[in-house]
Protein backbone atom coordinates (compact mmCIF):
# COMPACT_ATOMS: atom_id res chain seq x y z
CA UNK A 1 0.00 0.00 0.00
CA UNK A 2 1.01 3.69 -0.56
CA UNK A 3 0.85 5.97 2.09
CA UNK A 4 0.63 9.91 1.63
CA UNK A 5 0.27 12.61 3.65
CA UNK A 6 -0.67 16.66 3.57
CA UNK A 7 1.63 18.57 6.67
CA UNK A 8 0.94 21.93 7.82
CA UNK A 9 0.85 24.27 10.63
CA UNK A 10 -2.42 24.24 11.46
CA UNK A 11 -3.37 21.51 10.05
CA UNK A 12 -6.76 20.72 11.69
CA UNK A 13 -8.98 22.09 9.08
CA UNK A 14 -7.40 20.15 6.37
CA UNK A 15 -9.43 18.44 4.07
CA UNK A 16 -7.17 16.68 2.30
CA UNK A 17 -7.34 13.04 3.63
CA UNK A 18 -11.24 12.95 2.97
CA UNK A 19 -10.79 13.69 -0.57
CA UNK A 20 -8.15 11.27 -1.50
CA UNK A 21 -9.19 8.84 0.60
CA UNK A 22 -12.61 9.02 -1.51
CA UNK A 23 -10.54 9.23 -5.04
CA UNK A 24 -8.26 6.33 -3.99
CA UNK A 25 -11.55 4.39 -3.11
CA UNK A 26 -13.61 5.43 -6.23
CA UNK A 27 -10.72 4.51 -8.86
CA UNK A 28 -9.25 1.60 -6.75
CA UNK A 29 -5.71 2.44 -5.58
CA UNK A 30 -4.04 0.83 -2.81
CA UNK A 31 -3.56 3.75 -1.29
CA UNK A 32 -3.81 5.79 2.10
CA UNK A 33 -3.77 9.76 2.92
CA UNK A 34 -3.63 11.35 6.09
CA UNK A 35 -2.70 14.64 7.77
CA UNK A 36 0.26 15.57 10.28
CA UNK A 37 1.06 18.06 12.13
CA UNK A 38 4.46 19.14 11.29
CA UNK A 39 6.65 22.49 12.72
CA UNK A 40 9.20 23.93 10.63
CA UNK A 41 11.92 22.44 12.45
CA UNK A 42 10.42 18.49 11.30
CA UNK A 43 10.54 19.62 7.59
CA UNK A 44 13.34 18.00 6.48
CA UNK A 45 12.71 14.70 8.69
CA UNK A 46 9.10 14.36 6.32
CA UNK A 47 11.23 14.79 3.28
CA UNK A 48 13.47 12.00 4.50
CA UNK A 49 10.44 9.96 5.30
CA UNK A 50 9.70 9.80 1.43
CA UNK A 51 13.63 9.19 0.99
CA UNK A 52 13.22 6.01 2.71
CA UNK A 53 10.26 4.81 1.63
CA UNK A 54 8.02 5.40 4.51
CA UNK A 55 5.81 8.09 2.50
CA UNK A 56 5.24 7.55 -1.23
CA UNK A 57 4.65 11.58 -1.48
CA UNK A 58 3.51 14.75 0.59
CA UNK A 59 0.99 17.46 -0.36
CA UNK A 60 2.25 20.75 2.07
CA UNK A 61 0.14 23.77 3.14
CA UNK A 62 0.77 26.82 5.05
CA UNK A 63 2.91 27.92 6.21
CA UNK A 64 5.48 25.56 4.34
CA UNK A 65 5.09 25.95 1.08
CA UNK A 66 8.29 28.06 0.65
CA UNK A 67 10.51 26.72 3.42
CA UNK A 68 10.43 23.06 2.02
CA UNK A 69 11.97 24.27 -0.78
CA UNK A 70 15.53 23.98 0.69
CA UNK A 71 15.08 20.06 1.49
CA UNK A 72 14.41 18.91 -2.22
CA UNK A 73 16.47 17.39 -4.76
CA UNK A 74 14.92 19.07 -7.49
CA UNK A 75 12.23 21.41 -7.94
CA UNK A 76 9.98 21.73 -11.38
CA UNK A 77 10.71 24.70 -13.63
CA UNK A 78 7.28 26.17 -13.33
CA UNK A 79 7.27 25.87 -9.26
CA UNK A 80 10.80 27.42 -8.82
CA UNK A 81 9.45 30.08 -10.87
CA UNK A 82 6.23 30.10 -8.65
CA UNK A 83 8.33 30.09 -5.56
CA UNK A 84 6.54 27.49 -3.81
CA UNK A 85 5.79 23.80 -3.82
CA UNK A 86 3.31 21.89 -2.48
CA UNK A 87 3.41 18.87 -4.04
CA UNK A 88 6.75 16.40 -3.11
CA UNK A 89 7.46 12.51 -4.92
CA UNK A 90 10.41 10.77 -5.26
CA UNK A 91 11.44 10.37 -8.57
CA UNK A 92 14.44 8.90 -10.76
CA UNK A 93 16.38 8.53 -7.18
CA UNK A 94 15.28 11.98 -6.79
CA UNK A 95 12.99 14.30 -4.20
CA UNK A 96 10.92 16.37 -6.92
CA UNK A 97 9.31 19.38 -6.03
CA UNK A 98 6.17 20.49 -7.66
CA UNK A 99 3.06 22.78 -7.61
CA UNK A 100 -0.10 22.01 -8.49
CA UNK A 101 -1.94 25.08 -6.87
CA UNK A 102 -1.45 27.06 -10.19
CA UNK A 103 -3.21 25.03 -11.96
CA UNK A 104 -6.24 24.22 -9.87
CA UNK A 105 -6.86 27.52 -9.76
CA UNK A 106 -6.70 28.23 -13.53
CA UNK A 107 -9.32 24.98 -13.90
CA UNK A 108 -11.22 26.92 -10.82
CA UNK A 109 -11.31 30.11 -12.87
CA UNK A 110 -12.43 28.23 -15.76
CA UNK A 111 -14.97 26.29 -14.27
CA UNK A 112 -16.60 29.06 -12.71
CA UNK A 113 -16.13 31.29 -16.65
CA UNK A 114 -14.13 33.71 -14.07
CA UNK A 115 -12.43 35.55 -17.33
CA UNK A 116 -8.98 37.65 -16.19
CA UNK A 117 -7.22 38.50 -19.28
CA UNK A 118 -6.49 42.05 -19.69
CA UNK A 119 -8.21 42.31 -16.23
CA UNK A 120 -6.61 44.22 -13.15
CA UNK A 121 -6.83 41.82 -9.96
CA UNK A 122 -6.29 42.96 -6.58
CA UNK A 123 -4.64 40.03 -4.69
CA UNK A 124 -4.69 39.54 -0.24
CA UNK A 125 -1.17 37.71 0.81
CA UNK A 126 2.47 36.78 -0.12
CA UNK A 127 2.78 33.66 0.99
CA UNK A 128 3.22 30.30 -1.04
CA UNK A 129 -0.82 30.46 -1.89
CA UNK A 130 -0.47 33.86 -3.25
CA UNK A 131 2.49 33.16 -5.42
CA UNK A 132 0.98 30.04 -6.82
CA UNK A 133 -2.35 32.64 -7.69
CA UNK A 134 0.13 35.05 -9.21
CA UNK A 135 1.90 32.70 -11.73
CA UNK A 136 -1.72 31.17 -12.60
CA UNK A 137 -2.75 34.48 -13.39
CA UNK A 138 0.15 35.41 -15.46
CA UNK A 139 -0.92 32.64 -17.42
CA UNK A 140 -4.52 33.64 -17.57
CA UNK A 141 -3.03 37.24 -19.39
CA UNK A 142 -3.75 39.47 -16.73
CA UNK A 143 -3.10 43.11 -17.17
CA UNK A 144 -2.34 44.04 -13.50
CA UNK A 145 -2.00 42.61 -10.36
CA UNK A 146 -2.12 45.10 -7.81
CA UNK A 147 -0.90 42.80 -5.02
CA UNK A 148 -1.26 43.84 -0.81
CA UNK A 149 0.19 42.19 2.31
CA UNK A 150 0.59 42.66 5.66
CA UNK A 151 4.44 42.94 5.62
CA UNK A 152 5.16 45.28 2.94
CA UNK A 153 8.68 43.89 2.56
CA UNK A 154 7.59 40.51 2.36
CA UNK A 155 6.44 41.16 -1.91
CA UNK A 156 8.30 44.30 -2.53
CA UNK A 157 10.70 42.08 -4.16
CA UNK A 158 7.56 40.83 -6.61
CA UNK A 159 7.21 44.13 -8.57
CA UNK A 160 7.72 43.75 -12.11
CA UNK A 161 5.31 45.17 -15.35
CA UNK A 162 2.78 42.76 -13.83
CA UNK A 163 2.66 42.63 -10.01
CA UNK A 164 2.24 46.23 -8.03
CA UNK A 165 2.77 45.82 -4.61
CA UNK A 166 1.11 47.75 -2.09
CA UNK A 167 1.63 48.30 1.35
CA UNK A 168 -2.30 47.01 2.81
CA UNK A 169 -3.00 50.74 3.95
CA UNK A 170 -3.27 51.73 0.05
CA UNK A 171 -6.04 49.02 -0.01
CA UNK A 172 -9.39 51.42 0.07
CA UNK A 173 -8.08 53.57 -2.40
CA UNK A 174 -7.65 51.11 -5.03
CA UNK A 175 -10.75 48.95 -4.72
CA UNK A 176 -12.83 49.77 -7.32
CA UNK A 177 -16.90 49.17 -7.93
CA UNK A 178 -16.11 46.46 -10.39
CA UNK A 179 -12.89 44.99 -8.74
CA UNK A 180 -11.55 41.18 -8.90
CA UNK A 181 -10.66 40.61 -5.40
CA UNK A 182 -8.42 37.73 -4.54
CA UNK A 183 -7.98 36.44 -1.25
CA UNK A 184 -4.73 34.55 -0.42
CA UNK A 185 -4.28 35.22 2.90
CA UNK A 186 -5.53 33.00 5.94
CA UNK A 187 -8.10 35.64 7.59
CA UNK A 188 -11.31 33.79 8.06
CA UNK A 189 -10.56 29.90 8.28
CA UNK A 190 -12.39 28.72 10.76
CA UNK A 191 -12.97 32.20 11.99
CA UNK A 192 -15.20 35.42 11.65
CA UNK A 193 -13.33 37.97 10.04
CA UNK A 194 -12.81 38.68 6.67
CA UNK A 195 -9.76 40.50 5.06
CA UNK A 196 -11.97 43.62 3.94
CA UNK A 197 -14.04 45.57 4.68
CA UNK A 198 -17.99 45.74 3.48
CA UNK A 199 -18.24 48.91 3.01
CA UNK A 200 -15.30 48.01 0.48
CA UNK A 201 -17.60 45.65 -1.20
CA UNK A 202 -19.79 46.46 -4.16
CA UNK A 203 -22.35 43.90 -6.51
CA UNK A 204 -19.91 44.91 -9.95
CA UNK A 205 -17.02 43.27 -8.00
CA UNK A 206 -16.03 39.40 -8.43
CA UNK A 207 -15.04 38.12 -4.73
CA UNK A 208 -12.36 35.07 -4.78
CA UNK A 209 -11.02 33.04 -1.67
CA UNK A 210 -8.45 30.36 -1.82
CA UNK A 211 -10.37 29.38 1.77
CA UNK A 212 -12.45 26.47 1.48
CA UNK A 213 -12.77 25.78 5.27
CA UNK A 214 -15.55 27.34 5.97
CA UNK A 215 -16.83 26.34 2.70
CA UNK A 216 -18.32 30.22 2.65
CA UNK A 217 -16.23 32.58 4.60
CA UNK A 218 -17.43 35.69 5.97
CA UNK A 219 -15.65 37.36 2.97
CA UNK A 220 -17.56 35.49 0.60
CA UNK A 221 -21.21 35.62 2.79
CA UNK A 222 -20.43 39.66 3.06
CA UNK A 223 -19.65 39.82 -1.15
CA UNK A 224 -22.95 37.67 -1.63
CA UNK A 225 -24.81 39.94 0.53
CA UNK A 226 -24.51 42.64 -1.55
CA UNK A 227 -24.72 40.58 -4.90
CA UNK A 228 -21.40 40.09 -5.90
CA UNK A 229 -20.11 37.34 -7.75
CA UNK A 230 -18.35 35.11 -5.85
CA UNK A 231 -16.43 31.47 -6.14
CA UNK A 232 -15.24 29.80 -2.92
CA UNK A 233 -11.90 27.74 -2.37
CA UNK A 234 -13.13 24.76 -2.64
CA UNK A 235 -12.83 24.22 -6.53
CA UNK A 236 -9.52 25.17 -6.76
CA UNK A 237 -8.63 22.51 -3.98
CA UNK A 238 -10.33 19.75 -5.52
CA UNK A 239 -7.99 20.86 -8.87
CA UNK A 240 -5.02 20.71 -7.33
CA UNK A 241 -5.48 17.92 -5.01
CA UNK A 242 -6.30 15.91 -8.14
CA UNK A 243 -3.09 16.95 -10.46
CA UNK A 244 -1.31 15.37 -7.78
CA UNK A 245 -2.89 12.24 -7.68
CA UNK A 246 -1.84 12.28 -11.38
CA UNK A 247 1.94 13.47 -10.54
CA UNK A 248 1.98 10.32 -7.64
CA UNK A 249 0.56 7.72 -10.00
CA UNK A 250 1.80 9.27 -13.41
CA UNK A 251 -1.16 8.38 -15.14
CA UNK A 252 -4.80 11.11 -15.34
CA UNK A 253 -6.36 9.33 -12.93
CA UNK A 254 -8.41 12.54 -12.21
CA UNK A 255 -10.36 11.66 -15.01
CA UNK A 256 -11.76 9.03 -13.98
CA UNK A 257 -13.13 10.65 -11.14
CA UNK A 258 -16.44 12.60 -11.58
CA UNK A 259 -15.67 16.03 -9.95
CA UNK A 260 -19.19 16.81 -9.15
CA UNK A 261 -19.84 13.71 -7.50
CA UNK A 262 -16.37 14.69 -5.40
CA UNK A 263 -17.65 18.29 -4.81
CA UNK A 264 -20.70 17.08 -3.43
CA UNK A 265 -18.88 14.46 -1.12
CA UNK A 266 -16.92 17.71 0.52
CA UNK A 267 -19.60 19.94 0.43
CA UNK A 268 -21.53 17.61 2.61
CA UNK A 269 -18.93 17.35 5.10
CA UNK A 270 -18.41 21.36 5.52
CA UNK A 271 -22.46 21.43 6.39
Amino acid sequence: MKKFAVIGNPIEHSLSPLLHNWVYERVSLDALYYKVHVSNLELGNYVDKIRNGELNGINVTIPHKTEIMDYVDEINPRAKTIGAINVVMFQNGKIIGNNTDWYGFVLALKNNKIDVKQKEVILLGGGGVSKGIIFALKQQGVAKVHLFNRTFEKISQLCDEIIHPHKMGLLEGIVQKDSIIINCTSVGMNTLDSPINLRLLSKNQTVIDTIYTPLKTKLILDAESIGARTMTGLDMFIYQALSSIDLWFGESTSNRVNFDDLKQYIESSLC
